[in-house]
């Protein structure tokens, strides 16, 4: 008989570097076309930083020229990817992993897609590069796709990069368990406290739950605030841990407990003031009674620097049910936030502020005594992991807890402002509601009579799956009439779709005969809602606003979300 034939040596390994490490992925979104259920990683800018972020002593440089096409397929001899079911499921299901290269032409659909079949039974598979077909459009690193075949799959995965002869780089120091229960954590927690604030609006909420009545929960802001990085979405986030907790510890009946979620990724205070009403107050059918808006690390967008930030604010107290507003103060991975330009509105209006940023930041680079590493506590450069998520949740929670020892009489609302509010009255026109507001706004839509089906989708209160903004909307798609509005205001917002699509085109915006400005919805790059203020004034006058596509781009698309103004 003869033995076993023995085993080739083992292959050298590579250099290798972690693009993923055992991270937590969630295929729940079905795709538009087809069966395939989706978890999708945004890429563009941040390839470098989420390198970094597993393994902080790689070289910038280095992981920097990773999100270039060409740089990668230089650096890079193959990939390699091990994914295990962490839902106990079945072990032999296929995924697919795809990462998405943009192009230099038609962004999105040009591009080479790098699609890797594996089993989720934690055996390694490895793509050598050289077996793909690159396209010479290939510009950057644009998304990461997990595909399944099943709904609500959770698979850890691990992907690494293996690098071509002559690179050396560093392995990453993996991090000891987080001691949730530790003295340290809850220093940690404490020191998220920015301000008590007045707790008057709080304290009756949170009575209201206690003698058993009707209590809503709701929070708006970016991406965070929607849930990104938290795996499920819907009961993973903040929010969601914020409303459990409170469901649990102060009301005697939990069902009665309600969560509005309203977290658009990558908008700032001046599109929350546009949606607020839509959003938050669903129209007219919900009063929160605790309103947490959490902007910190958007709203450099915002063009009015803290004053539709501050008019936000006073829109969410100012409602006739008389809501608590809290603030909430994220950090990013540069633990970077504009917490010191908004803080002080809070302080203006005695309002209680959380900085996750005061509790994580100064503690990441002590690693004697680190309670939790940037790589625990980020999903990528920009957002939190599940443990980043509860953290959140923990230093409201530590808020909560800290007011039942406050008693506070009602807060006398300042007459002046901090930096202003005169945004605060503002209210959101629509496709659907052109008809009613009528009387203050007359609408010719000209050559914007379709209606753009794919607008920017965002999780909203439990849901798990997307909700389209402004579904119903103006779309340009061929003709030379201009969008006309002609009204009476102070202020004037007008809310576009930014698109990644070659499709879009160039519009030209007139304020009474004299161009404002030209607006290419595709520098941004990708299906986003974008608000721009077109009239600021402190008297109301009648104004003529015009939305034309620029010469040559009469074929071109170009999407009118909503309108918004303050009479």
């Amino acid at each position: 008989m003869r033995g076993p034939v023995a085993p080739k040596d083992p292959t050298k390994q590579r250099p290798k570097i972690y693009f993923m490490l055992e991270d937590l992925l969630y295929a729940s979104r079905k795709e538009p076309e087809g069966e395939r259920y989706a978890e999708t990683i945004f890429l563009e800018n941040r390839v470098g930083q989420n390198l970094r972020l597993i393994c902080p002593e790689l070289s910038e440089e280095l992981a920097n020229r990773l999100q270039k096409t060409a740089e990668f397929r230089t650096i890079v001899h193959s990939i390699g990817i091990i994914a295990e079911r962490a839902d106990g499921g079945d072990a032999e299901l296929p995924v697919t992993c795809e990462l998405h290269n943009y192009a230099t032409t038609d962004r999105y659909k040009n591009g080479t897609r790098l699609s890797m079949e594996v089993c989720c039974d934690g055996a390694e598979r490895v793509f050598p590069l050289s077996e793909f077909a690159w396209k010479d459009e290939d510009d950057i690193l644009g998304t990461f796709f997990l595909f399944s075949p099943e709904a609500n799959v959770k698979v850890k995965l691990t992907v690494i990069f293996y690098l071509q002869d002559g690179y050396a780089v560093p392995e990453p120091q993996l991090d000891p368990p987080i001691d949730y229960d530790s003295d340290a954590y809850r220093e940690m927690i404490a020191h998220s406290l920015l301000s008590m604030g007045n707790t008057h609006r709080l304290r009756k909420a949170m009575e209201k739950a206690e003698r058993g009545e009707d209590v809503t929960l709701a929070f708006i802001g970016g991406s965070i605030t929607q849930g990104a990085g938290a795996k499920p979405i819907e009961t993973e986030s903040y929010c969601y841990r914020v409303f459990d907790h409170f469901r649990n510890t102060y009301a005697t009946e939990p069902e009665k407990v309600h969560l509005v979620k309203a977290g658009v990724g990558g908008t700032p205070s001046e599109f929350g003031l546009v949606r607020y009403e839509h959003d938050v107050l669903k129209d007219g059918k919900v009063e929160p009674d605790v309103v947490f808006i959490e902007f910190s690390v958007n709203d450099a967008g915002d063009e009015t620097e803290g004053v539709c930030f501050e008019s936000l604010v006073a829109k969410a107290y100012n409602q006739p049910n008389m809501p608590a507003v809290l603030l909430v103060f994220a950090v990013f991975m540069n633990d970077w936030n504009l917490q010191d330009r908004l803080a002080p509105i809070g302080t203006h209006y005695a309002l209680p502020m959380v900085s996750v940023k005061d509790a994580v930041s100064p503690q990441f680079p002590d690693a004697e005594h680190r309670v939790i590493s940037k790589r625990q506590y980020f999903y990528d450069c920009y957002h939190p992991t599940n443990d980043g998520h509860r953290v959140m949740a923990d230093c409201i929670d530590h808020l909560l807890e800290q007011s039942l020892a406050h008693v506070d009489e009602e807060f006398a609302w300042p007459a002046e402002g901090y930096l202003g509010r005169p945004y605060e009255h503002c209210y959101t026109v629509t496709r659907e509601t052109a008809e009613r507001f009528s009387d203050k706004m007359q609408i010719t839509a000209g050559s914007f009579t379709d209606n753009d089906k794919t607008t920017q989708y965002a999780e909203m209160d439990y849901d798990a799956f997307g909700t389209m903004q402004f579904p119903v909307n103006w779309m340009h798609a061929d003709g030379t009439e201009p969008f006309v509005i002609r009204t009476t205001c102070k202020n004037f917002f007008l809310t576009y779709k930014d698109s990644g699509s070659a499709e879009f085109g160039t519009a030209e915006v007139t304020v009474d005969g004299k161009l404002y400005k030209e607006i290419n919805p595709r520098a941004i790059g990708w299906d986003h809602c974008n608000t721009y203020l077109l009239v600021n004034d402190t008297v109301s006058g009648a104004h003529e606003i015009k939305i034309a596509m620029k010469n040559g781009e009469n074929d071109k698309k170009f999407t009118i979300l909503a309108l918004t103004q303050t009479d």
